[in-house]
Parts: structure tokens; C-alpha cells; sequence
């Protein structure tokens, strides 16, 4: 496997790949986009729901007409 620039490939005695280490400098836009990504990915679980009808509750349980602000 060719080397990248900016990333190290961490092996234990074995010869098996433990830590990749990016360097920030070069790889800082790659990392953030990871990190972002898994941070989706364990979001995903959570209940959702629409914009639309949160703001309906919402006006519900507080008597705001948010058509008339």
C-alpha cells in the first residue's frame, strides 16, 4: 500500500493496523466530515419529527398564533 501524505498507519506486533493518525494540516476537512458523518449516524436512533409540526404544538401549548408575529 502507497503512502499518504499526512496519515500514519499504526501496526502492533502482530502486523495488524490499530490507530490511524491524520495529519490536521492537510486532512483537517476529511476528519471534520467524518466526524459529522458518525455524528448522523448515531442521531439516527433518535425520534424526529417535523418542523411544521413542532411549531403547531408548540402554538398549542402556549397560545402563540405564530402567523400574527
Amino acid at each position: 500500500m502507497s503512502k499518504l501524505a499526512g496519515v500514519k498507519i499504526e501496526r502492533d506486533a502482530s502486523g495488524k493496523a490499530r490507530k490511524v493518525v491524520f495529519d490536521l494540516k492537510q486532512h483537517r476537512q476529511f476528519v471534520e466530515d467524518y466526524l459529522d458523518h458518525l455524528a448522523i449516524l448515531a442521531a439516527k436512533d433518535e425520534p424526529s419529527f417535523l418542523w411544521e409540526d413542532a411549531v403547531k404544538e408548540l402554538d398549542k401549548k402556549h397560545g402563540i398564533n405564530r402567523a400574527s408575529l
